[in-house]
């Protein structure tokens, strides 16, 4: 597989993710009889970016992952119950060098 090639499997696989995530989250709020206006202001999160959220289109934070689950009244590991992840396929892909750097001081 080329670079090229790569980095689009890269990009399928979070979309992947991201849109299987957003139907969970999508499954639980109308179970929970709220819609995405009263969902993302009960979850502290900004009305469009919850929607984003829905449609897979975010890679949410953790902080953001933790406000859904507060809002649903769940744990984590019960928002995320049921995702299908494929552990070899996760493991294959290069690490990410994004994100705050370290400075020792």
């Amino acid at each position: 597989m080329d670079v090229s090639q790569r980095s689009v499997h890269q990009t399928d696989m979070a979309a992947s993710i991201q849109s299987e995530f957003g139907a969970r989250v999508r499954e639980l709020r109308i179970a929970a009889g709220k819609s995405q206006e009263e969902f993302a202001a009960l979850a502290n999160i900004d009305r469009s970016t919850y929607g984003k959220l829905e449609r897979g289109l975010i890679n949410a934070s953790l902080l953001t992952l933790s406000r859904v689950a507060v809002a649903l009244d769940i744990t984590l590991s019960e928002m995320l119950e049921g995702l299908n992840l494929d552990a070899d396929e996760i493991r294959s892909q290069p690490r990410s060098s994004s994100g705050p750097s370290r400075i020792a001081g």
